[in-house]
C-alpha cells in the first residue's frame, strides 16, 4: 500500500489497525532495565549543580531599565533597524530631495510636477544655528 494513496477506505483502515493490534512485540532481556538506567543517569546528570558559580555583577539602574526597553522594543536587532531609519531620516532631511534627476521626480509624481518646496536650503543651515544660538 502507497503512503499517499487517498482511496482508502475504513474497512482498509480498520484491517490495518486489527494486524497492529494483534502483533505484539517482545523486548529483548535487560533492554528495559538499560534504557531506565541511561534515563536515570541523564537525568542525574542535567539536575546536579553547576560546578563553580558564576560571579555575579552588580547592575546600575539605568542599564536594567535599558535592558527592559531594548527587550520591550525586541532586542539589539529591532533597536539597530530603528538606529538605521533614523539616519537615514537625518540624512534625507539635510540632503533633500531637490538634487533628485528629473527622471526620478517623474516616477515618485506620477508624470506631472506641481512645485517643489525648499524648506531649507544650503545657505540657511548657518542662519538657523545661528539663530538658535540666540535664545541661549
Amino acid at each position: 500500500m502507497v503512503m499517499a494513496d487517498m482511496n482508502q477506505t475504513d474497512e482498509m483502515l480498520e484491517k490495518l489497525f486489527e494486524t497492529a493490534r494483534c502483533e505484539v512485540v517482545d523486548l529483548p532481556p535487560g533492554l528495559l532495565a538499560r534504557v531506565l538506567a541511561d534515563a536515570d543517569a541523564e537525568l542525574a546528570a542535567r539536575t546536579a549543580p553547576p560546578l563553580r558559580a558564576a560571579p555575579t555583577r552588580r547592575t546600575s539602574g539605568f542599564m536594567i531599565v535599558l535592558g527592559e526597553l531594548l527587550a520591550a522594543i525586541g532586542g539589539w536587532r529591532a533597536v539597530s533597524g530603528l538606529a538605521s531609519a533614523t539616519v537615514a531620516g537625518v540624512w534625507i532631511g539635510f540632503a533633500g530631495v531637490g538634487n533628485l534627476s528629473l527622471t526620478t521626480v517623474d516616477l515618485l509624481s506620477g508624470g506631472e510636477t506641481l512645485a517643489v518646496l525648499n524648506l531649507l536650503p544650503g545657505d540657511d543651515v548657518f542662519a538657523l544655528a545661528s539663530d538658535l544660538g540666540d535664545f541661549e
